[in-house]
């Protein structure tokens, strides 16, 4: 329903995905609690409520769509990205294989007006990265689990600027 939201009120909306809205504890707040009621989505609320409430969404999951065991242990080059990133999509749990695939089809929708909404296919994979497997604030990454987050977001950008999944 949030990206069916975000896709009604304006994929080419200005910094779509780049603007926190005012207010939007207590947006993101009256969002949810209509999707956990099934209840209208709010009508009066910009774009960027939206987005903000499917990140904080994804944020919140108790298990992350990609799991950091999934992350590249190899380098992540020109001759490694194809089997990389097959390798990703065959791992990942079928739920989490749905979202990751549901994720990149909209993004992918996205960059189509990135003349107005001002998106670049290398900041759509960081915000996928953090969609789909957000850091944990409260640890700090060694170079080697950075290494590991940047080349699974080489993946995630691989898979926004090709054509086939």
């Amino acid at each position: 329903r949030l990206v069916d939201a975000i896709h009604e009120k304006g994929l080419q909306t200005p910094n779509l995905f780049a603007t926190t809205p005012l207010n939007h504890a207590e947006t993101t707040s009256a969002i949810r609690e209509a999707l956990d009621t099934g209840s209208a989505l709010p009508a009066n609320l910009s774009v960027h409520c939206f987005v903000e409430a499917l990140q904080q969404l994804c944020f919140s999951l108790a298990v992350p769509i990609i799991s950091p065991a999934l992350f590249p242990t190899t380098e992540v080059g020109p001759e490694t990205i194809q089997s990389l990133t097959r390798r990703l999509l065959e791992d990942l749990q079928p739920i989490s294989y749905n979202v990751v695939v549901y994720f990149i089809s909209f993004f992918r929708e996205c960059l189509l007006y990135k003349e107005s909404n001002n998106l670049a296919a290398a900041h759509l994979a960081r915000m996928a990265l953090r969609m789909c497997s957000p850091p944990n604030p409260s640890i700090v990454l060694d170079s080697g689990s950075l290494a590991r987050r940047a080349g699974m977001q080489l993946i995630l950008l691989h898979l926004l600027e090709t054509s086939s999944i």
